[in-house]
């Protein structure tokens, strides 16, 4: 999930802070990074038709937590599926399909404790599952919402209107979104986050300890390097990794100048029409669809530009 090897780059800006740091402040959660937490406890339960709703007693023992330090919690649920990630969705399909197939061999042979291993792989949180959250929810006056797509896309939006403070999260992708404040693994034992802040951004040097230096760099510098390297929303370049990606841009300057040099180069694999497909991953980070609460409408995460030629396909990918 998110964009790979990014929080360790990040590792010399990052901070431990303790929740009660955040006092009075809103924070928007991703509700399914709870969720596929919360099944690890029932996994086989979950994948052999079981009822439970041990998931949901995860969830909001994380909730309570965050009200006890006087934080607002806002939850916020995937929505509908996005086309850009289409080629991801399915990947993981097929994986927890494999998964399954092997939990059910290995019960079957009596192997219990190994079989658990693969349950935990093929679990996927499902919108009824959601819905169990959202009753519990309801019945402490929790504020949610429920994203037309992405969770990321909409929690970076309510970050961006002020209605939230920070996001707390698993996924790297909310610091490409644009997010100001990141908080991730949350510890319930310590009561502890790790905080990254955007506008240390520029303290990390090569020498801080991270290898790459964003001194100086823009949003969409930083946004390119993360796509290139690999995102949900486009597969990388063969051996084009963050730090790789991070020289190609600092030497070529954009990335249309990075494809054209690696293509004179002959070294590296370049897919067909991977310019396109960057700019279209590129838009979905920019452009995607997420629900206004003010408004009472959908909108887009940042406003088109004018004099975009807005086509079918640049449509579908942002979320129609």
């Amino acid at each position: 999930m998110g964009i790979s090897g990014l929080l360790p780059l990040l590792k010399p800006i990052q901070k431990h802070k303790h929740l009660s740091e955040y006092s009075g402040q809103t924070i928007a959660v991703d509700a399914y990074v709870w969720l596929h937490r919360g099944t690890y406890a029932c996994a086989t339960d979950l994948a052999t038709g079981k009822k439970t709703t041990k998931y949901v007693n995860y969830a909001m023992h994380r909730v309570r937590l965050l009200k006890h330090y006087n934080i607002i919690p806002y939850i916020v649920f995937d929505g509908g599926p996005l086309s850009a990630k289409k080629g991801t969705e399915s990947d993981r399909k097929k994986k927890r399909e494999e998964n399954l197939a092997r939990a059910n061999s290995l019960a079957a042979q009596g192997k219990h404790t190994q079989a658990r291993e693969y349950y935990v792989k093929c679990i996927d949180v499902t919108p009824q599952m959601a819905f169990q959250f959202i009753k519990a929810l309801r019945a402490e006056n929790v504020a949610y919402v429920v994203a037309p797509y992405e969770a990321d896309a909409q929690m970076a939006y309510l970050e961006r209107i002020g209605l939230v403070d920070g996001i707390l999260t698993e996924d790297s992708d909310l610091l490409v979104f644009g997010c100001k404040s990141v908080l991730l693994k949350l510890d319930t034992v310590e009561s502890t986050v790790i905080s990254i802040s955007r506008q240390d951004f520029a303290s990390l040097t090569a020498s801080s300890g991270g290898g790459i230096s964003l001194l100086g760099w823009s949003d969409v510098q930083f946004r390119a390097m993360a796509i290139l390297s690999g995102c949900d929303y486009l597969p990388s370049i063969p051996s084009v990794g963050l730090k790789t990606a991070w020289s190609l841009l600092r030497k070529h300057g954009c990335v249309e100048n990075v494809i054209r040099a690696l293509r004179i180069e002959g070294k590296k694999s370049i897919p067909q029409g991977y310019l396109q497909a960057f700019r279209l991953a590129e838009k979905v980070f920019l452009h995607q669809r997420v629900y206004d609460p003010l408004k009472d409408m959908l909108v887009h995460l940042s406003p088109l530009p004018d004099g975009e030629d807005w086509d079918e396909e640049k449509e579908a990918y942002v979320g129609r």
